[in-house]
């Protein structure tokens, strides 16, 4: 037998078939799979359910027992029967995809680990999440947070179980799993995550009916078995990060959640109940290392259990959990947030349990770059986490990589109705450095945000995973060089930059639409040149006589068409000099100007007293040029 399936039913008939339809379907095959469902003293004809889906299916083992008050003791039940190899833990309420025991039974037979957790799909709740595979890690890992899931709704193997000795404490409504899956963690031989695939259905009752749905377990009994789980993990891991960050899962997950919702409407001794439970978990285990992953709410309740402030504990709970939060203050370098009792006389609580700069965050993203009418244009997003819009504002900083040059533009916001705010900085490239244009060389985007005396900035990078799509080079005037103004994104961490002047690795295309030598003789031209332009250019055909300094120029025709720039017009060509002419184009923009040769077009023209056209082995367009015989040598040739 490969997998026990362990399954504690009380009451919950109206989901039980689909719990068991969800196993018969699983892809690992019956022959390798016992299923053991313990009816733990259901009244609503559960147990009779149980007893008719056994009559059909042999790999079904039912047992009946006495209500004991919680999960604990049927999968105890449970496991004095199981057989398999491993042990799997599945609630009558939720379900399993159908690869789920093949792939998380795989991953262990591959890895050789002793626990394996599924991806959880939460349906109506939430879930831990877990979104991809992880071969073999361990509990003080901190990606992915293997300890944020203490449910036992796992693989584990037996022999781990039965080494350990672990079994669940009867007759506890809720959280009677921790212990045994953080033991478990703690002494594994490694840990696997199946997370490419949703195994796990992890469901709310619609009715409401569920033990953590209705709360729990009362305040004396939730509060002495956490408190065992923090004292185990105490005795695991020493004082320092590891240890606060398992900590704070707890204060966040089961302490701070018994000062919520329910809080104001339990009756007195409940209420009192919950503050004697919770004390010396704060007095034991609430460090400045657990204190720095929670705000000020956070840490007035702390303050307030601590010190036995009850009027203002029931001030502060419900205080932001209608989805209203507490204004926010910036005073200096510090924030703070402004919950009940904040200076105020005879209170005496001091300001730093209101301070919430350590929780001051930059998030910054680039979402898009275009070109504009008279400019380059940047979306997304730069700014501080719980400082409101009003009181920061954001920048768009270029700096010279090479030098000292520095250009502002501010990050406006066009709108922020979600988690985060639609902005747009606008660059004027042509008028950036001190009114005139940027210097060639390279410049660096990035955003600074500012609230008070607080500052913070980074690089503009796009979303991981993104494929963001950056515009073509553009004609802007750059100061000293050609110009080009690309802009690209850097190698590494892929940051939004600009390359001004030259032609970079990306030049802009130029097609020789049409070349003709007509009568005079002259080269007519039709240059395309594919890139946007936000400046007045002129266009110069160049005809350069291979080693030498000879040149013929003729300034062309532009028009501005939707892809960029035409330019026609006709080089003279009278009496040319014997030898090879190049053709090139010379784009000029406000003093600056670059040159490179025209491509040959598909059909070059064809020959015209003495000049030929032809193609370069790269491509491009040449003349060559023959002597001209005198006429009068030739009637002297021909006399006899």
């Amino acid at each position: 037998m490969k997998v026990s399936v362990i399954i504690p039913v009380y009451n919950c008939r109206p989901s039980l078939e689909r719990a068991l339809r969800s196993l018969l379907d699983q892809t690992i095959g019956r022959e390798a799979m016992e299923v053991i469902a313990v009816d733990d003293g259901s009244t609503d004809g559960s147990g009779a359910e149980l007893d008719r889906w056994a009559e059909e299916w042999p790999g079904l083992r039912v047992i009946h027992q006495p209500n004991s008050g919680g999960p604990g003791g049927p999968r105890n039940t449970g496991l004095e029967h199981a057989s398999g190899e491993y042990v799997f833990f599945l609630d009558a309420d939720d379900h399993l995809g159908a690869e789920a025991l093949e792939r998380m039974v795989a991953m262990a037979d591959e890895y050789g680990t002793d626990v394996v957790i599924g991806r959880y799909v939460g349906v109506g709740r939430k879930a831990p999440r877990f979104d991809r595979d992880v071969p073999r890690t361990s509990v003080l890992v901190a990606d992915p947070p293997i300890y944020d899931s203490l449910s036992v709704l796992k693989l584990f193997r037996r022999s781990l179980i039965d080494r350990l000795g672990l079994r669940f404490p009867a007759g506890l409504f809720s959280h009677e799993d921790q212990l045994f899956a953080a033991r478990a963690y703690f002494a594994a031989d490694g840990i696997s995550v199946v997370g490419s695939y949703d195994c796990y259905y992890w469901i709310d009752r619609e009715t409401g009916t569920s033990v953590l749905q209705q709360g729990g377990a009362d305040a004396a009994r939730h509060f002495a078995c956490i408190g065992e789980v923090m004292s185990f993990v105490a005795d695991q891991v020493p004082p320092g990060p590891d240890r606060d960050r398992l900590m704070a899962r707890h204060f966040l997950n089961e302490i701070f959640s018994r000062f919520a919702r329910r809080y104001p409407g339990l009756d007195p001794l409940e209420r009192a109940a919950t503050r004697d439970g919770a004390r010396p978990l704060f007095e034991s285990w609430w460090t400045p290392g657990v204190g720095e992953r929670f705000g000020a709410r956070g840490h007035l309740i702390a303050h307030c259990v601590l010190n036995g402030l009850d009027d203002l504990l029931d001030r502060v709970v419900p205080c932001g959990l209608d989805g209203d939060r507490p204004e926010v203050r910036v005073e200096g370098a510090r924030v703070y947030q402004l919950y009940p009792g904040f200076r105020e006389p005879g209170v005496g609580v001091p300001d730093d349990r209101y301070e919430i700069t350590h929780r001051v965050r930059q998030r910054r993203r680039l979402e898009a770059v275009e070109w504009r009418p008279g400019g380059l244009r940047v979306r997304g997003y730069a700014f501080l986490t719980e400082i409101g819009a009003a009181d920061q504002r954001a920048e768009l900083v270029l700096r010279e990589r090479d030098g000292a040059g520095q250009y502002r533009v501010p990050f406006e916001v066009e709108s922020w109705d979600g988690a985060v705010p639609e902005m747009v900085a606008d660059i004027d490239l042509a008028a950036a450095a001190g009114g005139g244009p940027l210097p060639a060389g390279r410049w660096d985007l990035s955003a600074v945000m500012t609230a008070g005396e607080i500052t913070r900035q980074g690089p503009l990078i796009p979303a991981p995973g993104t494929a963001l799509t950056l515009p073509g080079p553009r004609v802007v005037p750059v100061k000293d060089g050609t110009p080009y103004i690309t802009p690209y994104l850097t190698r590494g961490p892929g940051a939004l930059a600009l390359r001004c002047g030259g032609l970079g690795d990306d030049p802009p295309p130029l097609t020789t639409v049409a070349a003709e030598l007509t009568r005079g003789p002259a080269l007519e031209l039709t240059l395309a040149v594919g890139t946007a332009v936000t400046a007045d250019v002129t266009v110069t055909a160049v005809l350069r006589r291979r080693g030498t300094d000879e040149a013929v120029e003729t300034v062309l025709r532009t028009r501005r068409t939707g892809a960029g720039l035409e330019a026609t017009g006709q080089v003279p060509l009278k009496r040319p000099e014997p030898g090879r002419w190049d053709v090139s184009w010379r784009v000029s923009v406000a003093g600056s100007s670059d040159e490179r040769r025209v491509q040959a077009p598909e059909r070059l023209p064809g020959p015209a007293k003495g000049i030929e056209p032809y193609t370069t082995g790269k491509g491009n367009l040449s003349l060559r040029v023959t002597p001209r015989r005198n006429p009068l040598l030739r009637r002297l040739r021909r006399e006899p």
